[in-house]
């Protein structure tokens, strides 16, 4: 007996004695303990990473080593490129527009508003603007013509040609005087319209269906606008005139929420009850050989017209189609109607490239829409370059209106901001300019995005002669010389199709679809998923707080250091004795 426990001591001395060998041999007997390095190693041995446990493993070699850190590293950047343009495209560009399960029926949307203007500007009989031209160019009949035939000259070159206006002029206008003399010289609406008919139903005057607008391009007449107690913001208005006649009808219909549940079918903005030319719009407009001006306007005599939302002001100088005379013209409308799903509600404005209806304040209308915005951005732009604006802009009672010497900086003023490079444009011309610091804040304010409601109406249009004068002698009606005189364009407007495809945007992604996404890329490259990170965050907590509070003990005596199984202690080595 005692010699085994003998031979067990001496056994246990040689043992003790090997590993002190082998300790020495290998380099580790007086070696400080790197306890960040053997961290790192514990870490990489224990996690479920893929290919780091081959990194920290004592069995590979240096070559192994290198093999499994470079590819780790190249999946590392590989996934961080592909999750980071992941997470662009869902904080950037979160909306995706796309058409809607379900069609929207006609009586939904409203008709859309119809504004008419005659290229003539005056009727010669009341103020001949031709023989005016060329009085008021002669140097010597200038000096013979009345201060009010100069004035109403200059007046009406403010809707004419923008080179007809006399450099020399005013440049600023009485705005109230203005309008009125551009009102006493336009046709009225029984000279304008010879006869109206809305859903294939004659009305006794066409001033039942159409009103009269102040507009950029003068005084026209439109059908189906809103109310201006609901589209502009009156208290912000000036009050020398009015842009709309007074329309005795109550408004049932918003841009945001449709109709009113409670709305009847006949009620205001008109219903599109159906489809085709019964359910439309039909006019007759006329004019006289004698009433045309070619100065004014140039070569193309007739009519403009515009269809356009019921919620916004017209701009009939940029926008509009042609109605040549003697022709029929039929318009074919097709809605193109874009709401906003709920999800989009949280974003900002620039990234969901829209605004909801509180959300962008104008000064001049109650209802925004883009077109609306980019009206009210050029009245102040134009302000602050010119010190005056247009008369058939909406403005405030404290802005001056401009006249026939200020339209070339009106017209350059609107060059300027339809200028994609405005900035650079008001740094590189403006630069001695006093009013080029408050232009630059006029245009950093515009940012006229889309309405998260919008709607708009596409035009299909076909057109063919009107042969009247045949039509007239077919049925033997006299023609006489007053007739003989006129000339006539017929207009149909009607909805192409009974449903409305409408449009919606909505999130491209949402947060589960970006999670999936990216847990999915990580997954694929790394092995990575919640627990990983858990583990992460495990070593870099909790683990070292423990690891520190064992040592503490142990260093105290609290804890026996055989049985403190600190991630410091390097694993035993086990030696084979095979003669043992």
């Amino acid at each position: 007996m005692h010699q085994y426990r003998h031979y067990e001591r001496s056994g246990s001395v040689e043992i003790q004695s090997s590993v002190s060998e082998c300790r020495e041999s290998i380099g580790l007997k007086n070696r400080p303990r790197n306890g960040f390095k053997e961290y790192l190693i514990d870490y990489t041995l224990n996690t479920n990473l893929h290919g780091l446990k081959y990194i920290g493993g004592k069995e590979q070699t240096y070559v192994e080593k290198f093999f499994w850190f470079f590819m780790f590293t190249c999946c590392v950047i590989l996934s961080a490129g592909i999750v980071s343009k992941a997470w662009t495209k869902w904080y950037d560009t979160p909306a995706i527009i796309h058409f809607q399960e379900n069609s929207t029926p006609l009586w939904k949307i409203p008709f859309p508003a119809v504004t008419v203007c005659y290229e003539t500007k005056s009727l010669p009989t009341r103020f001949n603007y031709t023989k005016y031209y060329h009085l008021y160019k002669n140097n010597i009949t200038y000096m013979e013509m009345t201060e009010h035939e100069r004035n109403m000259f200059e007046d009406l070159s403010l809707i004419c040609h923008e080179r007809l206006a006399p450099a020399n002029g005013r440049k600023f206008s009485n705005s109230k005087a203005t309008v009125e003399n551009l009102k006493q010289v336009v046709p009225n609406i029984n000279e304008f319209f010879l006869g109206c008919k809305w859903k294939d139903v004659p009305r006794h005057t066409c001033s039942e269906t159409f009103s009269s607008i102040l507009t950029d391009d003068g005084f026209c007449y439109t059908f189906n606008i809103m109310v201006a107690e609901e589209l502009f913001r009156m208290e912000n208005l000036h009050k020398e005139y009015r842009y709309l006649e007074n329309i005795n009808t109550s408004q049932k219909w918003s841009l945001q929420g449709g109709y009113r549940p409670t709305a009847p079918l006949e009620t205001y903005p008109h219903r599109g009850l159906g489809y085709g030319m019964k359910a439309g719009l039909t006019f007759i407009l006329r004019s006289k050989d004698k009433d045309l001006d070619y100065i004014c306007k140039g070569p193309v005599q007739g009519f403009k017209i515009l269809l356009h939302n019921p919620a916004e002001l017209p701009r009939m100088s940029q926008l509009y189609l042609r109605l040549p005379l003697s022709h029929e013209v039929i318009l074919a409308v097709k809605p193109k109607m874009t709401s906003t799903s709920d999800g989009l509600k949280p974003y900002h404005p620039s990234i969901r490239q829209c605004y909801l209806p509180r959300e962008r304040y104008l000064r001049y209308f109650k209802v925004y829409t883009q077109a609306n915005c980019e009206i009210e951005c050029l009245t102040n732009f134009t302000y602050a370059r010119c010190g005056c604006v247009h008369f058939g802009m909406p403005h405030g009672p404290c802005m001056s209106v401009c006249n026939a010497g200020s339209v070339a900086c009106m017209k350059k003023a609107q060059i300027d901001l339809l200028t994609v490079n405005i900035q650079v444009q008001l740094e590189k011309e403006l630069v001695e300019e006093e009013t080029v610091e408050e232009a630059r804040k006029v245009v950093s304010r515009c940012k006229c995005l889309p309405a998260c409601t919008s709607l708009e109406y596409e035009v299909e249009t076909s057109q063919a002669e009107y042969n009247w004068r045949d039509l007239f002698t077919a049925y033997n009606i006299p023609n006489d010389d007053e007739m003989l005189d006129q000339k006539f364009t017929r207009v149909v407007i009607f909805f192409k199709e009974a449903l409305v495809t409408t449009s919606l945007r909505s999130k491209l992604y949402d947060l589960t679809d970006l999670l999936a996404t990216c847990g999915g890329l990580l997954g694929l490259f790394l092995g990575f998923s919640v627990l990983s990170l858990a583990e992460i965050l495990y070593f870099l907590t909790l683990r070292i707080c423990c690891t520190i509070w064992r040592k503490k003990k142990i260093k105290n005596g609290k804890l026996d250091k055989n049985n403190a199984h600190y991630i410091s202690s390097p694993k035993p080595v086990v030696l084979k004795d095979n003669n043992y």
